[in-house]
């Protein structure tokens, strides 16, 4: 094994041998000829094996990824659907591509439409997908959202994004790198539960020029015979969700494809993760809206229009983020899987600044196998 040794220990170990091979030269003090002799050429040696160390470190996850074809994963920009609003007009109108769509908040990101978008004439709303600008997961932006368009189309009343912009990636780190590389080695040998997953994580769709429009962000795999006799053994069933809701039937298409094989653009077959004569079904994840009506009570000082947004917006990130339900896998002593848990809410409000009291009859709520459990209508009241 390559250990690294620094200057002093290579002079000591230079030294010792100098002084069991022979007896004349008896003066090894900092300063004297012989250690002088002993040292130069010990600060070179030092300085060869810092450089073996760097160019080891260097080599090693370069000589593996590139073994694998497993490149680091690239920045990619913050993506999604906004809606414009227009007054209704007698002629159809045109939304170019490459408009900018600038939020009014404090972001100072600048998105762009990917393709012309027309309006027909009587309507008054379309959906446009843009992008960010800038790669990262700095473009990524919360739920309504509201934009100015530049140019602006004729009769422009407005734009929002109804659903959060949460696609954006910051570039891979080499320890993020080294994770993923981990757990794609573990899915070698397709066909396990590892493999499976690794296979729905990697589903995605992108525009026209290239930018991830959706993914797959949650993942279950459910085998029904580990909790349920009468199920047969060689049944799989995966569920997927996009993360922020409305996850569509492309998705949903593309993962069968990567989990059951298909055929690529160019003719080439691509093997799928599943194993041979196993069923596996693919289903998107029920959605599962939980209500949640509070009573927040606020410190003297802080103002209740700054407060309940952030109380708001904490709750509805927590019931977001919660992974699809797998009820009938539960350790013992814990919650099941994708349980949206009252206290968490409370701690996640209680620990806003200026909150001193939150008070809720929201309880423990399960979600079922393949379900999803989301945000829904967000009640809160100031408390006195």
């Amino acid at each position: 094994m390559f250990q690294l040794k620094n200057f002093a220990s290579i002079v000591n170990s230079m030294v010792n041998r100098m002084k069991a091979t022979q007896s004349k030269v008896t003066d090894y003090n900092v300063g004297a000829v012989a250690r002088t002799l002993v040292e130069a050429p010990a600060a070179e040696i030092d300085e060869l094996y810092q450089q073996m160390f760097n160019g080891l470190q260097e080599a090693i996850p370069v000589a593996v990824f590139n073994s694998f074809n497993f490149p680091a994963l690239q920045a990619q920009s913050a993506s999604g659907l906004v809606q414009v609003t227009i007054a209704s007009q007698p002629t159809a109108v045109l939304v170019s591509a490459g408009t900018a769509f600038t939020p009014t908040g404090t972001s100072s990101n600048v998105y762009q439409s990917a393709a012309d978008v027309v309006i027909p004439a009587g309507s008054t709303t379309v959906n446009i997908q843009v992008a960010c600008t800038v790669t990262g997961s700095t473009g990524n932006l919360p739920q309504n959202q509201t934009f100015a368009l530049s140019p602006q189309p004729t009769g422009f009343v407005g734009a929002v994004n109804a659903n959060s912009f949460v696609n954006g990636q910051n570039a891979e780190t080499p320890a993020e790198q080294l994770i993923r590389f981990n757990n794609y080695i573990s899915t070698l040998a397709r066909g396990t539960v590892a493999a499976l997953s690794y296979g729905l994580s990697t589903v995605n769709l992108t525009d026209a020029m290239g930018n991830i429009t959706e993914k797959v962000a949650l993942s279950l795999i459910d085998e029904p015979y580990t909790y349920d006799a009468t199920k047969p053994i060689a049944l799989v069933n995966c569920y997927i969700h996009n993360g922020v809701g409305g996850t569509s039937g492309a998705l949903l298409a593309q993962a069968v494809n990567v989990i059951a094989g298909y055929v690529n653009a160019l003719g080439t077959k691509i093997p799928g993760y599943k194993a041979a004569g196993v069923k596996t079904n693919v289903f998107i994840a029920t959605e599962v809206p939980l209500p949640v009506t509070a009573t927040v009570t606020i410190a003297p000082g802080y103002v209740w229009s700054n407060i309940q947004p952030l109380v708001s917006a904490a709750i509805f990130s927590y019931l977001q983020g919660l992974t699809i339900g797998n009820s009938g896998s539960t350790v013992a002593g814990t919650d099941p899987v994708g349980t949206a848990v009252a206290a968490q809410i409370s701690k996640l409000a209680m620990n806003i600044p200026g909150v001193t009291n939150y008070v809720s009859a929201f309880t423990d709520t399960l979600a079922e196998t393949g379900n999803k459990n989301m945000p829904g209508t967000i009640t809160l009241t100031q408390g006195t």
